[in-house]
């Protein structure tokens, strides 16, 4: 009831945040729109020019400590705002208030259906794909084949928008630890559970003792 936006801008934010051509990446939302691939922000002054395109893993140019930041990769932190935002909406509007996942998919979802899909895409950096190989771990053999070193997960700073691949500092449990929760969340909480009276007082509970009831 005290969002910032109303249910006509709503629709339009998701409308382009749950675009697979602009933010909606396949391992969660990415920092930057993919548009700007193609697109860049360019601006003119004192006869230079400047641009800010999308980058979604290491940066190409020694700006920003030679990382690229917020110019296209996932973000673990934010994706968890995100992914606690839309429960809150959907405990709001509830069943009625669908809207199309992906952008252009014409498959219609409910907010919490489109957190829980926001989560398995976040949740799918770690996991094995069908060639056994984690995402997080990019182009790294070693860690896909290696029977000493392919279990051992490392939470990365931030990650590659097109790949899921991790970037920056390998050891980054504060905020990247988020997704632990998340996969809670996407194992506890139904639309019972959260359109319930004192749904937020049953949440907290759920996701303590890891059951609904």
């Amino acid at each position: 009831m005290l969002s910032i936006v109303d249910e006509k801008k709503l629709r339009r934010i998701l409308a382009r945040m749950l675009d697979e051509a602009e933010f909606f990446g396949p391992h969660g939302i990415r920092a930057l729109s993919r548009f700007h691939l193609d697109h860049p922000y360019v601006f003119n002054h004192a006869g230079q020019e400047h641009r800010v395109a999308y980058v979604p893993g290491d940066s190409d140019t020694g700006m920003f400590g030679g990382n690229s930041n917020w110019r296209g990769p996932v973000w673990m932190p934010i994706n968890f705002l995100l992914y606690t935002a839309l429960l809150r909406l959907y405990a709001y509007y509830g069943e009625d208030f669908k809207v199309e996942c992906p952008t252009g998919s014409g498959q219609m979802m409910t907010l919490l259906e489109v957190a829980k899909e926001l989560g398995e895409r976040l949740c799918r950096i770690f996991l094995r794909d069908p060639s056994g190989s984690r995402p997080v771990y990019g182009a790294t053999h070693k860690f896909k084949d290696d029977p000493h070193w392919r279990d051992l997960v490392l939470f990365y700073e931030y990650f590659h928008g097109d790949t899921g691949a991790g970037i920056g500092a390998s050891h980054q449990t504060g905020w990247t630890g988020c997704v632990a929760r998340i996969i809670e969340g996407n194992a506890v909480l139904t639309k019972e559970l959260l359109l319930a009276p004192g749904a937020e007082a049953a949440v907290l509970q759920a996701l303590q003792t890891g059951r609904t009831s």
